[in-house]
């Protein structure tokens, strides 16, 4: 049976917990040692108790599923884990560098980083697709970097596998994610397609690009399926600064229409390290007064 309550100083399977180093509504995160695992490392916990939604203890059971099977320099190194019948718990990699949420402070940021920034997250969401994952929940906190340089995507409470069973989408009818970031297909119940993965991206380099969330923060379902038929403004529109090339690549992430976005992060994270020579549409050259989307096609 789980604990109720773990404090610092306590010792689970061998893992000795320090300070709390985040609370979360969801879960928490110690700083530990285990006398065979050198370095830094990282405990988190889900946060268990009357009132607990579904979602945390669902979620933290992907998180058990998936983390072992990744691996590489864009994942956190996974180290341990505790199943529920004791002690939920995933030990990983404590990595030295913050998330990219601080970032939001000081929005817009300069096109050169924010192309830098999304070139590495590109990258490392085509090595999160190659191991046949969906990450799902693609935003500035869940997305730090290694002394190195790396992209290293975190949290896989709401990720999809595509060789596991998908208990999220079992267990609830309505569809769990980050309001700003959610792609149309995702709203709409669809949780197989790395594509979602690219929408959120692109919405993150509108966001960093002009200070501006392109879809708000909505909290009602009907709020989030506006983005359905609803363009933003151009980017250019909000900071003349944006390129046209990169008007290009955001609006071709935020396209309602997978089918209409890029196939792939990889050919992403090319067009991003050449913008020279991206392939320019109508909507390089697009605006608001080019009106809202006429027809929408169900993703």
């Amino acid at each position: 049976m789980a604990r109720t309550r773990i404090d610092e100083g306590d010792v689970i399977d061998g893992f000795s917990l320090g300070k709390p180093a985040h609370t979360g509504g969801m879960a928490k995160l110690y700083e530990v040692t285990h006398p065979d695992h050198p370095g830094p490392l990282l405990m988190k916990v889900p946060r268990i108790g009357s009132g607990t939604d579904p979602a945390t203890i669902v979620g933290f059971e992907m998180e058990l599923m998936i983390l072992p099977r990744i691996s590489g320099p864009h994942v956190p190194r996974f180290v341990a884990r505790g199943d529920f019948s004791r002690q939920p718990y995933i030990v990983v990699e404590r990595l030295p560098g913050k998330s990219l949420y601080p970032l939001l402070e000081r929005l817009p940021c300069s096109q050169p980083e924010v192309v830098e920034i999304a070139s590495k997250i590109a990258t490392a969401l085509a090595d999160l697709h190659r191991q046949k994952v969906v990450h799902l929940d693609i935003k500035p906190s869940n997305i730090l970097f290694r002394d190195t340089g790396e992209a290293v995507l975190v949290d896989y409470g709401l990720a999809r596998h595509l060789e596991l069973p998908d208990l999220m989408d079992e267990e609830f009818r309505l569809p769990y994610g980050t309001a700003p970031y959610m792609a149309p297909e995702q709203i709409l119940g669809v949780r197989s397609d790395f594509r979602s993965d690219l929408f959120a991206l692109g919405v993150l380099m509108y966001f960093f690009s002009t200070g501006r969330r392109p879809f708000g923060d909505p909290q009602r379902m009907n709020g989030l399926k506006k983005r359905l038929w609803w363009d933003p403004p151009p980017p250019r529109e909000l900071n003349p600064m944006v390129s046209k090339a990169c008007q290009e690549i955001i609006l071709r992430c935020l396209e309602v229409d997978p089918a209409r976005r890029y196939q792939s992060a990889a050919q992403l994270a090319l067009d991003l390290g050449d913008l020279y020579n991206v392939q320019l549409t109508a909507r390089a050259e697009k605006t608001s007064r080019d009106g809202w989307r006429k027809v929408v096609k169900r993703c």
